[in-house]
């Protein structure tokens, strides 16, 4: 059985992620950092998957904590990085510790979780990056989040060159604006601003993100992109 390693999978993109992959055969290890009640959600969501997966509760914004997410894997055939922050402190006002949490998070930590990987990961393996339009466009009012996931546009064809000997690709999927709780503290009226500058005048879901990524697993001449999900986002 192929095992997959999903980080931040509890909930949004990442669980729906998670539970494509479950249905497509893979044995997933879910992760998550703080939210205890997700967790249990998702594992009452799963019972009808017994021994086909894991939770594990590990920080990806700490580096040391990445001994404990990986210490009893083996093997892996795909891994998503889907573990995200942002920090919309106004330019001028932002510290030092505001954008190390941000690029540690979203760059640093998988970066690295990736290097200690290496190893482990099976020939034909996938490497799957959930990046941002915010890397693509300035639209994002994170200065740190929008450069973080830029930064992941940079370094996924420099992944995918390191991993090619043994035929391992690497790919982001940049979503627009989704509909989940990342959203939950924004106004209807600022929903309705950022709907109008998408072609598909709504927001995007989870389930259409997790197909983009499914797409990416079945494909093995998907190498070094970064796939933009986002409806047409800014082209109104």
């Amino acid at each position: 059985m192929k095992t997959a390693l999903v980080i931040g999978s509890t909930r949004g993109i990442g669980s729906q992620i998670g539970k494509d992959l479950l249905d497509k055969g893979y044995y997933v290890i879910f992760n998550y950092v703080n939210d205890d009640d997700s967790a249990m959600t998702l594992r009452t969501q799963l019972r009808g998957y017994q021994g086909l997966f894991q939770i594990i509760k590990a920080d990806m914004s700490n580096i040391n904590q990445i001994t404990t997410l990986i210490k009893d894997i083996d093997t892996l055939d795909v891994i998503v990085l889907n573990a995200g922050a942002t920090d919309r402190t106004p330019f001028g006002e932002i510290t030092l510790s505001n954008w190390y949490n941000v690029f540690d998070t979203n760059l640093v930590i998988p970066f690295f979780l990736i290097q200690k990987l290496r190893e482990r990961i099976n020939k034909n393996g996938k490497i799957i990056f959930i990046s941002s339009i915010a890397g693509c466009t300035t639209d994002s009012t994170s200065i740190a989040y929008g450069v973080s996931k830029g930064a992941i546009h940079v370094l996924v064809p420099y992944l995918a060159k390191e991993f090619a000997d043994k035929k391992i690709t690497v790919n982001a999927i940049a979503p627009g604006y989704i509909d989940t709780n990342w959203h939950l503290s924004k106004d209807n009226k600022q929903i309705e601003r950022i709907e109008q500058k998408c072609l598909a005048k709504r927001l995007g879901t989870v389930k259409e993100v997790s197909k983009a990524v499914m797409s990416m697993v079945d494909n093995d001449f998907i190498n070094g992109q970064i796939i933009r999900v986002d409806g047409g986002f800014g082209l109104c």
